[in-house]
């Protein structure tokens, strides 16, 4: 009992959170159904209402209508609010805006603070959040000005001007992929500025929020080329982001060469290539018929989409730091270590077992899903593997399928995206809690394997 009660109280702050979101999601769904606001051109049903609503919070871009034409503009500023909450998360913001009407910050709430933003220093955690928040502001605006000046040959009036590019940054930003073209962002895979920009935003805030505050962080007074200026983690985000942005780039651009990268100069297939690898993995824009790419660079997609964005982001996915850990730990145990080593410093064996919990978890529900969605679904199995992974990476990326499914499958999607938004941090949370005192142990004995 005591040991119940142990594993209740360790969890009881992080399963709040996860609960606060489906209230949330809730709450703004009854809402829009009772005030009867006009936010939608044609009329949506309760499902519609709670799959749009989750969607946005969860920021995957799998949405059944176009945002740009089907909602009205308070519909749309509704939309960006959910996507700003769902990408900086909901204790985040609820913290930061206490301290704004002066509220003092519980010590509850700053250890929770500490454990999302991996800061050892409790006495400056309110300090911090501050400038994570603001920093994130300052971006997006500096973003959207940018896009402002790439998209200014659009036939719009100013403010419409300014209201779209402040929404496609806050929506990069925040890796939700959802833009107001019909087209996502395929008339502008000429347009450097806006390409760049993008992309930008992506990779930063895929980055996650302990990355930037380790990077915001660092004292001038660092020894040059000790490389000890940045954490573990922060290096290991680094070095396992530029792997896949790398690997997406080239494998893109040789499979699609002759295919979705046809017709384009050699700069634009650079660039476009680049793009795609960058929003593959968590945002989920296209500049691509996404329906056209060949079998094997949908492949590739699926295990950019997996891996997805890094701990504390706006990205969905098993993180990359995941996936360093398990290479790490694979590579010790082959060359017969007992510990793992990650730039000169000694990583648990725990954290291995967690990244492994976390893959095994992962794989098994994308393997229940694509299943159930195969029973349930008339359609091709690739599209359906290729929507469960986008849904499970919150990328939003699809073969044009997603308005197809039925409701189970709507609903086995729903399901997918909060388990891909918040489950793997749930089981990595719950594996990690205090464990029972065994008093008494069992005589060993070996089993074969492989």
């Amino acid at each position: 009992m005591l040991f119940a009660t142990n594993r209740l109280t360790y969890l009881k702050g992080h399963w709040f959170d996860y609960l606060l979101v489906l209230l949330v999601i809730a709450e703004t769904a009854l809402f829009i159904r009772v005030t009867g606001l006009k936010l939608f051109g044609s009329f949506l049903g309760e499902k519609e209402i709670i799959q749009i609503t989750k969607i946005y919070i969860v920021v995957t871009g799998l949405i059944v209508v176009d945002t740009g034409h089907h909602f009205s503009l308070m519909g749309q500023l509704i939309i960006l609010m959910l996507i700003q909450i769902g990408g900086l998360g909901l204790m985040t913001y609820a913290s930061f805006f206490a301290l704004i009407l002066r509220r003092n910050i519980s010590l509850r709430e700053k250890s929770m603070l500490r454990d999302m933003l991996n800061y050892e220093n409790l006495g400056l955690i309110s300090k911090v959040l501050a400038s994570t928040v603001l920093f994130t502001f300052v971006l997006e605006i500096l973003g959207a000005l940018l896009l402002f000046w790439g998209m200014s040959g659009e036939p719009v009036s100013l403010g419409r001007h300014i209201y779209t590019s402040i929404f496609h940054s806050i929506s990069a930003f925040c890796n939700a992929g959802f833009s107001l073209y019909s087209d996502s962002f395929m008339q502008y895979k000429s347009n450097y500025l806006v390409m760049l920009t993008i992309s930008g935003l992506i990779i930063v805030g895929g980055l996650g929020f302990p990355v930037l505050v380790n990077l915001m962080s660092l004292r001038l007074s660092s020894a040059p080329g000790s490389g000890r200026w940045l954490k573990v983690q922060s290096r290991l985000v680094l070095r396992i982001t530029g792997i896949l942005l790398l690997v997406g780039f080239l494998f893109f651009l040789f499979a699609e060469n002759n295919n979705t990268l046809l017709g384009l100069s050699w700069s634009e297939k650079l660039l476009n290539a680049f793009f795609q690898s960058v929003t593959t993995r968590t945002a989920g824009f296209n500049t691509v018929d996404i329906g056209l790419i060949s079998i094997p660079t949908v492949l590739l997609f699926l295990v950019l989409m997996f891996i997805g964005a890094s701990p504390g982001s706006t990205g969905g996915g098993i993180k990359t730091t995941t996936i360093g850990v398990l290479f790490a730990g694979v590579g010790s145990i082959i060359r017969g270590r007992k510990r793992i080593e990650i730039y000169k410093k000694n990583i648990p064996f725990a954290v291995l077992n967690r990244a492994l919990v976390i893959i095994l978890y992962s794989l098994s529900f994308v393997f229940l899903t694509t299943l159930v969605l195969s029973l349930t679904e008339n359609l091709p199995f690739i599209d359906i593997l290729f929507e469960t992974f986008s849904a499970f990476g919150t990328v939003g990326l699809s073969r044009g399928i997603t308005p197809l499914l039925s409701d189970a499958g709507k609903m086995m999607i729903i399901l997918t995206m909060f388990f891909g938004r918040l489950g793997a941090l749930t089981i990595s949370l719950a594996i990690t809690a205090p464990k029972e005192v065994y008093h008494y142990e069992y005589p060993p004995e070996n089993v074969m394997v492989g």
